[in-house]
């Protein structure tokens, strides 16, 4: 069905291609942004990672945490993903030499000491 609430993006028999539109991704178009993304990422994943290295530990918790490992695997592929935007944001810029930079190392080190923490905490869990 074809929407007439945008009569911009409507499109036409026929019609060219406009090629002087920018498509990059976003991430390519705004540095800031990508870093300032790949930050959050990695505060979100450190207070995940912090968190569960803080669960209670029974006899049945190994068990229930084996269970939902395929899930806590998406942990450390939010702070994969975190850290690529951070190193794509410093490897277009000056490295150290602008804010934007500093931005982006900060990030890459907040998903590295996620990564981290994520890592301690499944050997607490499965050492148990």
């Amino acid at each position: 069905m074809h929407d007439s609430s945008n009569p911009e993006r409507e499109e036409k028999p026929g019609a060219e291609i406009d090629l002087s539109e920018d498509l990059r991704p976003w991430w390519r178009r705004s540095p800031s942004l990508a870093a300032c993304a790949g930050l959050a990422i990695g505060l979100a994943t450190l207070w995940f990672g912090n968190m569960l290295g803080r669960v209670p530990l029974d006899a049945h918790s190994t068990l229930g945490y084996l269970l939902m490992l395929p899930l806590l695997f998406i942990v450390p592929a939010f702070s994969a993903t975190g850290i690529r935007l951070a190193w794509l944001t410093w490897s277009r810029g000056r490295p150290l030499r602008s804010w934007l930079s500093t931005l982006a190392l900060a990030a890459i080190a907040a998903n590295l000491l996620a990564l981290a923490k994520f890592a301690s905490a499944l050997v607490r869990i499965f050492s148990y």
